[in-house]
């Protein structure tokens, strides 16, 4: 089996989670996916043996790679907000309503820790697309107690946070 790699344009989520075994981790995600209003999918599927723990070097660059897949989607958010007319701070104030609005709605969501479908890497420790530094600490001190679970997923069933031009 190919264990998926974040930001290699496979239909997956990777997902920071806590727990004291693999399958622990794997509850933890498949809660959050069952509860949460933001995005659901037809199908989703987690390999246990794709499941890296937090002392295997896969799980740093898993997570280090899902970390840059979520900053290049921002990014280009950013540069698509530019190209409409957004350059300065004063300028959110006169955005236009319909696309230019929806890819800042898009962006902040990102940024606040709102997962979508655009989603690499999510930690659920946090609530966050990034890895705070004193978490990486705890990790590094701790590292049985922390999975990298990729979450593999069929089309869109519903998502509050869809890019789509108007």
């Amino acid at each position: 089996m190919t264990i998926p790699f974040p930001g290699d344009g496979s239909n997956c989520h990777f997902f920071l989670a806590t727990g004291s075994s693999p399958a622990q981790a794997r509850q933890q995600v498949l809660h959050f996916m069952n509860t949460t209003l933001l995005i659901a999918y037809q199908s989703t599927t987690i390999n246990d043996e794709e499941i890296r723990p937090g002392m295997n070097a896969d799980f740093w660059s898993g997570i280090e790679a899902g970390i840059t897949a979520n900053r290049a989607f921002c990014k280009s958010l950013m540069v698509e907000l530019e190209e409409t007319g957004l350059s300065r701070m004063e300028d959110l104030l006169a955005i236009p309503h319909g696309y230019p609005s929806k890819l800042l709605h898009i962006l902040t969501h990102m940024l606040d820790g709102f997962i979508g479908i655009d989603s690499v890497f999510y930690n659920l420790a946090e609530d966050s697309h990034w890895l705070s530094a004193p978490l990486r600490a705890a990790i590094h001190d701790k590292p049985d107690d922390y999975w990298l679970v990729p979450l593999r997923h069929g089309p869109v069933a519903r998502s509050l946070l869809k890019k789509e031009r108007l």
